[in-house]
C-alpha cells in the first residue's frame, strides 16, 4: 500500500495492511470499493480490472477509496459529502492530482 506511507495518508492513523483486504475484481460499474466487514473486522478494498486500465488510475482509485476508509468509523464513510470532498483536496493537493479525479 505505497501510498499509505505518503502524505496525508501517513498521518491519518490508517489501518495497518494487515487489517485490509485487497481485492480485484472484473465489476464493469465502479472503479473500486471500500467495506468494512464487521464479522471478519477487515477492511477490504476492491479494485476493478475492467475499470482501471492504467497505473496512474488504478493510483486515483485506491486514494479515492482510501478516504472512505479513513472515514469508517463514521455513519457516512460511503457518502461523496462535503467532508470527503475535504479530504479529496487535501489529497490531491498533496498528490498532484485533479481533485475532481477523487
Amino acid at each position: 500500500m505505497m501510498l499509505r506511507v505518503l502524505k496525508p495518508f501517513s498521518g491519518w492513523s490508517l489501518p495497518t495492511i494487515d487489517d485490509v483486504k485487497f481485492v480485484v475484481s472484473v465489476d464493469t460499474d465502479c472503479l473500486g470499493t471500500y467495506i468494512y466487514d464487521e464479522e471478519l473486522e477487515r477492511h477490504i478494498i476492491t479494485i476493478s480490472k475492467e475499470k482501471n486500465g492504467h497505473l496512474e488510475t488504478v493510483i486515483k482509485t485506491m486514494a479515492h477509496e482510501m478516504i472512505h476508509m479513513k472515514r469508517y468509523k463514521s455513519q457516512h464513510w460511503d457518502k461523496h459529502d462535503r467532508v470527503f470532498r475535504k479530504y479529496a483536496i487535501t489529497v490531491a493537493n498533496a498528490l498532484g492530482f485533479d481533485p475532481q479525479e477523487l
